[in-house]
């Protein structure tokens, strides 16, 4: 087929193709309202939940301890967010690329306002709305101090400062606080649970269950689905999908606060908490709280590995702040266990030479180092075994010379 002939077969198919219908912006839609802004309308739906409403098998509540909170904070960070005043924010989008082709054709955010807690969505009927949108969007932002997101430093936060920019908007949220939730999350439960999506989350901590859900990947494909045929209720099971990671997202952080307090005053019987609590305080420096947490573990009913890595923090934190005969104490324990290769004879071996000045029992255990490092030497690289094998030759060569000076003295 010649050139000539393909553009008459275009452009005809182009004349018999019926086009999408312009969009009614005046029409009443099927939930919520439309909301008149200085920059036109915007279709808003508005939820309102009270203190106390039951998601799940958990009670929404305002309360959560400031203690709580600080774990909630970005690692090595002072970054807090005081929930009661938080936004919490999701978007629905028309693709997962990000960029300025991307679209948020839902901005969902939640605040408490006195003891209700508002969830409020700003939907795109047509894109000459989102400036509309992005106002009545930041209005509500004015009303909090904080952001609270679920992967939204990744995707949601960049890509709405995107969309205030292409509009020639201030960016409302430029300086607040930002907690993303997937990443404390991840140092918490990381005992817990293998996957860390927000609707395993909410089933497993807060046991709600989603009926009928619609699947993330399907979303962008039913909004282009919309703009073709204008059919609102198209887009009201998406409503419900975003409104729910809003109400999930916050209480999500609620429960995770209320599990934390519990922990740090010993009151819980979560293991898998205490040493996750042990190790983010031991990584911003609290070694005497992180010593109490650990000291919480019952190791008669803790898993194997769970009392392992408690053995683990616990030398680790003793060293850190030099309780040598603890140190000693826990080291000792570990080459009974018999669990944890040459790591415990090399570090008491260490201490007995640099600071006990027992030459020979550091002798014994750099020699049943060597001989534990041959036996394992399958675990290791090559590259690790010969630095390994190496510092222990070093360190039974300096041994013997100072016995040997000991004795001659």
């Amino acid at each position: 087929m010649d050139l000539e002939k393909r553009l008459y077969e275009a452009l005809k198919l182009h004349k018999t193709t019926p086009q999408s219908p312009k969009p009614d912006l005046c029409k009443k839609p099927p939930i919520g309202k439309i909301r008149e802004t200085d920059l036109g309308p915007v279709w808003m739906v508005e939820t309102v939940y009270d203190e106390g409403y039951l998601h799940g098998r958990t009670e929404l509540s305002k309360s959560v301890r400031k203690t709580a909170q600080v774990f909630l904070g970005v690692e090595n960070s002072q970054e807090t967010v005081n929930l009661n005043g938080a936004a919490v924010i999701d978007t629905e989008t028309t693709g997962l690329a990000g960029g300025t082709g991307t679209y948020p054709f839902i901005i969902g955010i939640g605040f408490w306002r006195k003891n209700k807690f508002v969830v409020r969505q700003y939907i795109l009927r047509d894109f000459s709305e989102e400036p509309a949108q992005l106002s009545s969007f930041a209005e509500d932002l004015n009303k909090t101090s904080s952001l609270l997101t679920y992967n939204g430093k990744s995707f949601d936060m960049p890509l709405l400062r995107t969309r205030f920019r292409i509009n020639r908007m201030k960016v409302p949220f430029i300086e607040f606080p930002h907690i993303d939730l997937l990443h404390p999350c991840r140092r918490i439960y990381r005992n817990h649970f293998d996957s860390f999506n927000l609707t395993f989350l909410e089933a497993m901590i807060l046991g709600f269950e989603r009926v009928d859900d619609v699947p993330s990947h399907l979303i962008p494909g039913i909004y282009f689905d919309f703009l073709q045929n204008r059919d609102d209720d198209l887009l009201i099971p998406i409503l419900y999908h975003n409104r729910d990671d809003i109400v999930s997202l916050y209480m999500l952080a609620q429960e995770t606060a209320r599990r934390i307090d519990l922990a740090l005053c010993g009151a819980s019987n979560d293991d898998y908490m205490f040493l996750s609590l042990a190790k983010i305080l031991f990584t911003s420096r609290d070694y005497n709280t992180a010593e109490k947490m650990l000291g919480f573990i019952k190791s008669d009913f803790a898993a194997d590995t769970t009392n392992d890595d408690a053995m683990m923090m616990k030398s680790v934190t003793a060293k850190r702040v030099r309780d040598w005969d603890k140190a000693q104490s826990v080291w000792k324990q570990m080459i009974k266990c018999g669990r944890f290769g040459v790591f415990p004879h090399i570090e008491l071996a260490k201490h007995l030479e640099h600071r006990a000045k027992d030459f020979h029992t550091a002798l014994d255990l750099t020699n049943s180092a060597m001989k534990l490092l041959e036996f394992e030497r399958d675990f290791f690289s090559t590259a690790d075994y010969r630095k390994s094998l190496g510092e222990l030759k070093y360190r039974q060569k300096r041994l013997k010379r100072k016995i040997d000076k000991k004795n001659a003295g």
